[in-house]
């Protein structure tokens, strides 16, 4: 295929696909993914280059798609505590994150394993997003806040050898409740812990952070709610979607002197086309076209440069997710050999004795026939004993390397 890259869609009429894969330059229909009910609004994730994910609308399930095969698959059965609002899939695969009314799930995926339920936001999660090196998880709510956790603090194995709600909650690196009114969206930049970040409200602002601090660089004041904003991979152009259908892009190659700018028509450019809200975004991999989604039925895809609609692509209901994917082989392959393995999500933070790490040291001892039930017992209590204590050790020493890290850097700026 000579296109770098595809268009993947969903909208709220799943009779003919739960997901679309376009040629966005031809319009042509490369793969419909069948089965797997309504997308819900943003979640749609690519887990690698095997499999497509989403989540039912309004239903306690994740559907999975090898990227060759239309229907959803039969043997992986994901179900969840209760429906999913936001899902996102960290950078290496690894980790899947829920956010489910108002608690973040975390989940190892090829063990199935929950290794986190957090609670800090007091309303219904809206939006959970990785930073591009997997350090960081920013979770954005309809309280308006914003809360960033260390994906190392949530998951780690000396926390989460105890029931959740024995070990009581992880800190967040930063809590910020600048917003509001729900947070609608927010995205993240390419440069890991160096990034920024953004975040659109329905109170008319989107604001832009830096990732590691919290630190708040820029308020842009709107005329009309927020819900969707992306920038480019070099952090220079911004793009906000509105609830009136337009599209604005601002410039932060020559950011404002104050640090709240009121932005209206005469100080930005505007991509003009949809007739109601833009509720989804993205860039493709070159960053000059920019695909937009909305409540409207329909899709564009524009020229970057001269703000010209390419192609509309109609649906036959609002549109929950768009997203620019690369143009795997296995899209087109006819047997796939899958990288990364799914497996059941549990439902509970306890390993106990069946923590799968515990359980196979256990199975290589060979114990003698004259070993009774008791003497068992005790190299079990023994494994586990040292197990729980290697695991507070570990933590321990990444928390002294993090102070260490802070305390240098701290040094060199001043």
């Amino acid at each position: 295929m000579d296109a770098k890259d595809y268009l993947l869609t969903s909208s709220q009429y799943s009779q003919q696909f739960s997901a679309c894969l376009w040629d966005y330059n031809t319009l042509n229909v490369m793969k419909l993914y069948r089965n797997g009910g309504t997308t819900a609004s943003k979640c749609l994730e690519l887990i690698g280059e095997d499999f497509i994910l989403t989540a039912e609308l309004a239903k306690p399930l994740l559907h999975v798609w090898l990227l060759n095969n239309q229907d959803v698959s039969k043997n992986i059965r994901l179900i969840l505590p209760e429906p999913a609002a936001c899902i996102a899939v960290c950078p290496k695969q690894v980790y899947l994150a829920l956010g489910m009314t108002c608690k973040l799930y975390v989940w190892h995926i090829s063990s199935g394993k929950l290794l986190s339920v957090q609670q800090k936001n007091y309303q219904p999660i809206t939006c959970i997003k990785f930073s591009s090196d997997g350090e960081f998880v920013l979770v954005g709510g309809q309280d308006g806040m914003l809360v960033a956790y260390n994906l190392c603090d949530l998951v780690a194995l000396s926390n989460n050898y105890l029931a959740q709600t024995d070990i009581g909650q992880v800190e967040p690196i930063y809590v910020k409740s600048d917003h509001s009114l729900p947070i609608t969206d927010l995205h993240i930049g390419t440069f890991g812990k160096k990034s920024r970040f953004a975040t659109v409200s329905s109170d008319q602002t989107c604001r832009l952070y830096n990732l590691l601090t919290g630190e708040n660089l820029l308020t842009l004041v709107f005329d009309e709610p927020l819900f969707s904003v992306i920038f480019d991979a070099c952090c220079w152009q911004l793009y906000v979607g509105g609830a009136s259908g337009v599209v604005r892009t601002f410039s932060l190659q020559q950011p404002p002197r104050s640090v709240t700018h009121h932005v209206d028509k005469k100080t930005s450019l505007t991509f003009e086309g949809h007739t109601k809200k833009v509720t989804c975004l993205d860039l493709n991999s070159s960053n000059t076209v920019l695909a937009t989604g909305s409540d409207d039925n329909f899709v564009f895809t524009w020229d970057i440069k001269s703000r010209q609609i390419l192609k509309k692509i109609e649906h036959k209901a609002p549109i929950t997710n768009i997203k620019f994917v690369m143009a795997y082989e296995n899209f087109f392959a006819d047997v796939v050999k899958p990288k990364t393995v799914i497996n059941t999500l549990e439902r509970n933070t306890d390993f106990g004795s069946d923590f799968k790490i515990a359980q196979i040291q256990l199975d290589d001892i060979e114990l003698s026939d004259d070993e009774n039930a008791l003497d068992k017992q005790k190299i079990r209590e023994s494994i586990k004993k040292e197990n729980t204590r290697l695991r507070v050790i570990n933590k321990q020493l990444y928390n002294a390397a993090l102070e260490i890290r802070k305390k240098y850097c701290n040094n060199v700026r001043e």
